[in-house]
């Protein structure tokens, strides 16, 4: 008896110590400088060493929790390999991030044996902390999905009535201040470049959306014929901000069929009604927000179409919109046809049995957006963007290796890229994480020989540096997945009106209150630096939250939810070949819906524990 008493104290101790390792790996994950701190004639360790200056009490108070932490779980709970996949993947993520934001490049890792003794506690350090996480928030999420069981709450049409008029109205009040300070809007980059097309400022073309173009035009246009143009815009963000009102009334309506606590509702609804990004972004004028509000609504009825196919075609109403939602999206955003065409799959798979339904509905959308682009677009004038564009990433990729390896460039391949990039400052004008400065002396006179010249150099340069080619296409996109710097996200924000450009117009689109603007956008900067919640001005941070909830939705036997990704997995590709790393406002369509995300967990674990 004593015998194995002694034994099983070996293996507490052996299982105690175990976690005290990792416990201290963990921490140096955490607060690790990652760049190369060795210099010249510095040994193995102290390479290392040198990587962790700065900590103190908090490292070993942190060591403390987190031992206690990993006793509890791998105490507590069987080791779960779908948790030891994704925890690596995470891990995998954050040591990605560290490599390009530190310097640009994988070839890090590599450097030294300092810097791969480095990689192996970020992959160890973060491997197990996310694997605990995960098993933890897994548990969570079971368990709250259980209480979840038989708390539906029916009412008659009255009650429900009032339930939408409640929810729209705490959103409308929590976001009114921002409609105030910021009137008639705000008006992104974009916005300002579309309004001086429509007004004939500069050439018109369907770079940005003719449509969304005449739309914001229009309303410009009916204000002014009323003494003012900014009330025009006003009118048309107040149009957009009740849109998005309806739609999130809509999600809630939905929850609370579903069966959701009212604690959960009210959690929720708090996230919407008072985190600054949802408000900010509902008074934007551009390109982004009505397409997001759109993708919205349709993963919502996603979600509809695989949890009760015959309750959403017998909707009939629902079969009506869907084909104006997607018809929309190729309207509000040029990419809006691909991501319709992404989904199309996925209807058809989860709607299979009226398979011919959505064929047609789909079909009908491919259509009508052949015409648009390719017939009526051309008709009124409208040229298409530049192919530029659509290039962006192989001229960035090109631009890293003129800048790495330019002497290696025979004249042949010099002359092929010039004829289309302008090679002399080709290597100059590359900045890591902006395609813009490169594909800005793109040759818009470049022949169709010409440009499949400059393809022929770009694939035999591949050949050559397929390391840089990845290093380039990484560096420009990582933001996206990667959350530890909330300050590194490009536009979190923007506030005010300006489109000084069109006074000689007679309009008056600026801030009414400037000083009050000035006052916001401090406010909203100093959130940012809050910590933890500053975090959820990260691109990256809700990428991370979309995982997370795929995750677990995948965990459960009902996989099939798993379609309600399928959008933003498709807005994150635009994401990474779009010619800015961690821009928000491309984003925009995920962070909409993470939240909803969160719900639909819930729902899928209560189904599955029901």
């Amino acid at each position: 008896m004593g015998g194995v008493k002694s034994r099983m104290r070996k293996v507490k101790f052996t299982e105690r110590a175990w976690c005290f390792m990792v416990a201290i790996l963990s921490v140096s994950a955490l607060g690790m400088n990652f760049e190369n701190t060795a210099e010249e004639g510095m040994g193995l360790l102290e390479s290392v060493l040198t990587s962790f200056e700065g900590w103190g009490i908090e490292a070993f108070l942190l060591t403390a929790g987190l031992w206690y932490f990993y006793n509890y779980v791998f105490r507590s709970f069987k080791l779960q390999k779908a948790c030891v996949v994704f925890g690596s993947f995470l891990a995998c993520l954050m040591l990605m991030g560290l490599c390009y934001v530190n310097a640009t490049g994988i070839a890090l890792i590599f450097l030294n044996g300092g810097q791969m003794i480095k990689t192996l506690i970020v992959l160890i350090g973060y491997g197990v902390l996310f694997y605990c996480v995960m098993v933890c928030l897994k548990e969570a999420v079971i368990r709250l999905a259980v209480e979840q069981e038989d708390r539906g709450e029916p009412a008659d049409k009255k009650a429900g009535y009032r339930y939408c008029f409640k929810i729209a109205a705490i959103l409308f009040v929590c976001w009114l201040p921002y409609l105030i300070i910021c009137y008639p809007g705000t008006t992104l980059y974009d916005a300002r470049t579309m309004l001086e097309q429509y007004f004939g400022l500069s050439p018109m073309t369907n770079h940005h959306p003719y449509f969304q173009t005449v739309l914001i035009g229009i309303f410009v246009e009916i204000g002014d014929m009323f003494g003012s143009g900014a009330a025009g815009m006003f009118l048309y963000v107040l149009i957009q901000e009740v849109a998005f009102i309806a739609v999130l009334t809509y999600l809630f309506v939905k929850l609370k069929k579903a069966g959701i606590s009212r604690k959960i509702r009210i959690v929720l609804l708090g996230i919407y009604a008072l985190l600054p990004v949802f408000p900010v972004y509902a008074i934007s004028v551009g390109k982004n927000m009505n397409f997001s509000i759109v993708l919205l609504l349709i993963t919502i009825f996603l979600y509809e179409l695989a949890e009760k196919e015959e309750d959403f075609v017998a909707g009939k109403w629902k079969l009506f919109f869907l084909p104006v939602l997607l018809v929309l999206l190729c309207l509000f955003r040029n990419e809006g046809i691909w991501i319709v065409l992404g989904c199309m799959p996925v209807f058809l798979w989860i709607g299979k049995r009226h398979w011919e339904i959505f064929a047609a509905i789909f079909a009908g959308v491919v259509v009508f957006a052949g015409i648009w682009f390719k017939g009526i677009l051309p008709a009124m004038g409208v040229a298409d963007g530049s192919i530029a564009e659509s290039l962006s990433i192989p001229f960035l990729q090109t631009a890293r290796v003129a800048a790495y390896y330019g002497d290696e460039a025979t004249p042949e391949e010099k002359a092929a890229i010039d004829a289309v990039l302008e090679y002399d400052t080709l290597a100059e004008r590359y900045l890591p994480e902006f395609s813009d400065r490169v594909k800005e002396r793109y040759n818009n006179d470049a022949t169709e020989k010409e440009i499949k010249e400059y393809l022929q150099v770009y694939v035999a340069q591949f050949l050559k540096h397929p390391v840089t080619y990845i290093d380039a296409f990484l560096n420009k996109c990582y933001g996206y997945f990667w959350p530890d710097d909330p300050g590194r996200t490009k536009a979190w924000f923007v506030v005010g009106a300006d489109v000084s450009s069109l006074d000689e117009k007679g309009f008056d689109l600026y801030a009414r209150f400037p000083e009050a603007v000035k006052r916001l956008d401090g406010l909203l900067e100093a959130f940012r630096q809050i910590p933890l919640i500053g975090y959820t001005s990260s691109v990256g941070f809700y990428t991370w939250c979309t995982f997370v909830c795929a995750f677990l939705i995948g965990s459960s036997r009902r996989k099939k939810m798993l379609c309600i990704f399928i959008p933003a997995a498709l807005v994150l590709l635009v994401c990474a070949a779009s010619p800015v790393n961690a821009y928000f406002r491309y984003e925009l369509p995920v962070v909409f819906a993470v939240p909803y995300y969160a719900a639909a967990v819930i729902c899928v674990w209560k189904k599955e524990k029901a």
